[in-house]
């Protein structure tokens, strides 16, 4: 992928992830790869998805089996998938869908782009296409088979009582060799939010 698509990938990226710190409250998140914390709101914020696709993005980066797959065969032709939401008490918006699993893209794009090459999805391009007439945003997705694909589901688990709320999260990530039908990668970042009824009020 071209240096003008990565930014272009990057421009979008960007204002997905402003579009999701505004909507959410600042959450303070402690540790790497999970992460508990405490405030008015239950729901997934802009710090759960920069922290989340940091860690999501190392450990792909550090994976002993990607790094593998490298050596052998060369950069890895990756298609980004939106996550799969199987959320029991929230709604992840299409934007914050994207938002989660393309920022590992532009982050491993940005700082290992000898490593990984990067396809669009189909409906991703289609998008662009229609909202950026003029903009090269590259070949069509038709045209180029990515040899994986990064996906991600993300599931919770809600517990509340008279007094307190609480979320656990599990967002699982997943690099699948498509023709194989295999797993090369696979990790999780598991958050937990508490907040005190009150503050729901």
């Amino acid at each position: 992928m071209s240096n003008h698509n990565q930014r272009s990938l990057a421009h979008v990226v960007n204002r997905l992830l402003m579009a999701v710190c505004l909507g959410g409250f600042c959450a303070l998140l402690v540790g790497c790869g999970s992460a508990v914390s405490s405030g008015s709101n239950t729901a997934l914020t802009g710090f759960d998805l920069v922290h989340m696709t940091d860690d999501m993005a190392a450990k792909i980066s550090a994976s002993s089996s990607v790094n593998a797959a490298i050596q052998t065969g060369g950069p890895l032709v990756i298609v980004v998938e939106p996550v799969e939401n199987q959320l029991t008490g929230e709604i992840l918006p299409h934007g914050q869908a994207e938002a989660f699993t393309a920022r590992v893209r532009v982050l491993l794009a940005q700082h290992e782009p000898d490593r990984f090459t990067w396809v669009m999805n189909r409906d991703e391009y289609l998008d662009l296409r229609q909202q950026e007439l003029g903009r090269d945003l590259g070949p069509s997705p038709d045209a180029i088979n990515p040899q994986y694909a990064l996906t991600a589901t993300f599931s919770s688990l809600t517990q509340e009582d008279a007094d307190r709320r609480s979320e656990y999260y599990l967002c699982v990530y997943k690099l699948t060799d498509l023709q194989k039908g295999t797993l090369l990668w696979t990790d999780k970042y598991e958050l937990k939010k508490n907040v005190v009824k009150g503050f729901l009020d």
